[in-house]
């Protein structure tokens, strides 16, 4: 009697694992077919958005087929565009040989959208067919594929990036200063310091805040002849860039600058006095305390705490009862303690 009860649970075992592999079959299969029916429907405008959003959905399982589809000779160009930004939004590192294809492809649209794709999908299998596309004859797809090597941040990048401080596009060349800044290449501060007299504000501007990424003391020559500039908006980002690089010797300008009028300036001051954060810098910091502006007293004290000597203290506690409810919850927090309840 035992041995037939086994025979049957092991025949109804084995009958479960099949029809849940048979299931599991016509599950797959089902997926399947709905990923290829949503693909041969991005070309119909009565059905395009729906889709999408399906094979967004679909995800990794529909990458196979979305690419097997972006590399069809018979492809249209508004399909490929779709088919990239749904793979772009997807991010499998599986589809970038497929989209370094389309990257080449004669309709200037389509290169594009593929710089874009690859740009979202940030993988460095990309880079070389990237960089190859900064030949492009376009410029904006230039543009598009330096920002996609950008988002990538490989530290290989730094000369590749140098030589596009010289392209004749302005957005490749604020996009290369992006990508030097972000990875803190030392070494490019000489060739950066050529654009401190470019025409373009927003290429000096961009420069000076990739200065303040690198933050080294090599930067200060450069910034120096920045703070000169015309430009409010480079000369505040010059600033930052002087704090950034925690020089002493810069602490004469910042105090000058820290009382004069314009509000920004004597902030982003403020804040660079606070990160060079040297003894000289308190009685300034101390004074700054009853500025007109809430956030230049709310600067001071931040840079007062992270001096933290006794005198620091004292003038942190001065601000308590401050007309600014910011203001004093930043001293009383800085001091262990809360506000009353009123």
């Amino acid at each position: 009697m035992k041995k037939i009860l086994a025979v049957v649970l092991c025949f109804f075992f084995f009958a479960c694992v099949a029809a849940l592999s048979h299931a599991a079959g016509d599950e797959g299969f089902e997926s399947q077919h709905k990923i290829r029916k949503n693909i041969s429907r991005l070309d119909d405008p009565r059905y395009v958005h729906d889709a999408t959003v399906d094979l967004r959905f679909a995800g990794e399982d529909a990458v196979p087929y979305l690419t097997d589809a972006l590399n069809n000779p018979e492809a249209s160009g508004n399909f490929k565009i779709t088919a990239l930004e749904i793979l772009g939004d997807i991010k499998s590192p599986a589809a970038v040989d497929a989209i370094l294809v389309s990257l080449k492809d004669p309709i200037t649209s389509v290169r594009r959208a593929s710089a874009i794709a690859l740009g979202k999908i940030g993988d460095a299998k990309a880079i070389e067919g990237l960089k190859a596309c900064l030949n492009d004859i376009d410029a904006h797809t230039r543009y598009l594929a330096a920002r996609a090597l950008v988002k990538i941040n490989d530290p290989s990048l730094v000369d590749t990036f140098i030589p596009l401080l010289n392209d004749y596009d302005v957005n490749v060349k604020i996009t290369a200063i992006e990508g030097l800044g972000k990875l803190r290449a030392a070494r490019a501060i000489g060739e950066l310091s050529k654009l401190a007299d470019n025409p373009d504000e927003n290429v000096r501007i961009n420069m000076a805040i990739a200065l303040y990424n690198i933050g080294s003391k090599d930067i200060l020559p450069t910034v120096n002849r920045l703070l000169e500039d015309r430009s409010p908006a480079v000369r505040e980002a010059a600033l930052a860039a002087m704090g950034q690089a925690k020089d002493p010797s810069s602490v004469p300008y910042l105090i000058k600058v820290a009382r004069q009028d314009r509000k920004n300036l004597r902030l982003t001051a403020t804040i660079a006095l606070g990160d060079i954060g040297t003894p000289e810098v308190i009685p300034t910091l101390k004074t700054l305390l009853t500025d007109e502006s809430t956030d230049v007293r709310l600067a001071a004290l931040n840079g007062l705490n992270k001096i933290g000597t006794g005198e620091c203290k004292e003038a942190i506690r001065s601000v308590s009862k401050d007309e600014s409810m910011k203001v004093r919850r930043a001293s009383q927090a800085m001091l262990g303690q809360s506000e009353p309840a009123r």
